[in-house]
């Protein structure tokens, strides 16, 4: 089994980081633009997210004092300004997660420097600074995607699934730090079920505890950075909430925890980047290559 390059900070043996991304609404407009005007059932379902859950979140974490990350489109963040509000004076990290939660793969390079920018823009006028962390909505990127995001000064990205420990991808604007995540760590694909997809089961919580609690233990193994992605329109109700919390509490059974932000976790993987010790990797190519 591969070990880390170089050690996490303190000596830490693994990094976890919960993160919570905050659409809000915001993705049924771009989604389902046909529904959205008429079915108000899947628009309030999704803002018991900024309304409800995220209060919940932030109990949570005052409680274990964790950090956590956020990323927030920037139409829920002009809605709920009081969300971004309060994840700042409880010292968790922000990050880009798109305007209206367009999947990036249906928008031009025009359209998607265009939103990246407008996203940007908002950040800087509720804030007075812009988040250096992205997380793509729906967790897709263009090809282009990583030198646009270098080019406007993003540093991280969390949106690939090739790794379990931070890397640098190349671009020809220079190297994005890549936080891969996973399909199996978010929790949309365990419980959100709506009227758009009656029938997805809703899975049942022990069971998810069980994979999240036994892919932290492989994560532990292996020295990884353990990232789990959450939306609390979904895990900030009270069953989910409590795996949630059955989870921290497995985690701190465990020493040399290093309990952590994705922007931190930038912060890590450029200093060992700089110090030449850190993986730099290639995107696979558009087509198949010959051999």
């Amino acid at each position: 089994m591969r070990k880390m390059s170089a050690p996490w900070p303190n000596g830490a043996r693994v990094a976890v980081c919960l993160s919570w991304d905050v659409d809000g609404e915001s993705a049924q407009y771009v989604r389902f633009p046909d529904r959205a005007p008429n079915q108000l059932s899947e628009l309030h379902q999704r803002l018991y997210g900024p309304q409800v859950g995220i209060w919940k979140v932030l109990d949570l974490l005052r409680k274990y004092d964790i950090p956590g990350t956020f990323y927030i489109p920037t139409y829920t963040a002009k809605l709920h300004p009081d969300v971004v509000e309060a994840v700042q004076k409880d010292g968790h990290a922000l990050g880009l997660h798109g305007h209206l939660h367009h999947s990036l793969e249906v928008l031009t390079l025009e359209q998607e420097e265009e939103i990246l920018v407008h996203s940007q823009q908002i950040f800087r006028e509720l804030t007075g600074s812009v988040p250096r962390i992205f997380r793509a909505p729906s967790w897709e990127l263009n090809r282009w995607t990583p030198e646009l995001l270098v080019r406007h000064g993003v540093l991280s990205d969390s949106s690939l699934m090739d790794d379990e420990k931070p890397y640098a991808l190349e671009t020809p604007a220079g190297q994005l730090i890549e936080i891969p995540i996973h399909w199996l760590l978010d929790d949309a694909e365990h419980w959100n079920h709506s009227r758009a997809n009656r029938d997805k089961a809703i899975a049942d919580p022990d069971a998810v505890f069980r994979l999240w609690s036994t892919e932290f233990d492989g994560y532990y193994a292996s020295g990884g950075c353990y990232v789990l992605t959450l939306h609390p329109f979904i895990s900030g109700r009270w069953a989910y909430m409590a795996v949630v919390e059955r989870l921290i509490r497995h985690i701190r059974q465990y020493p040399g925890v290093w309990w952590t932000t994705l922007d931190r976790v930038t912060d890590w993987a450029l200093e060992r980047l700089a110090q030449q010790e850190l993986p730099v990797r290639q995107s696979p190519a558009p087509e198949p290559l010959e051999f």
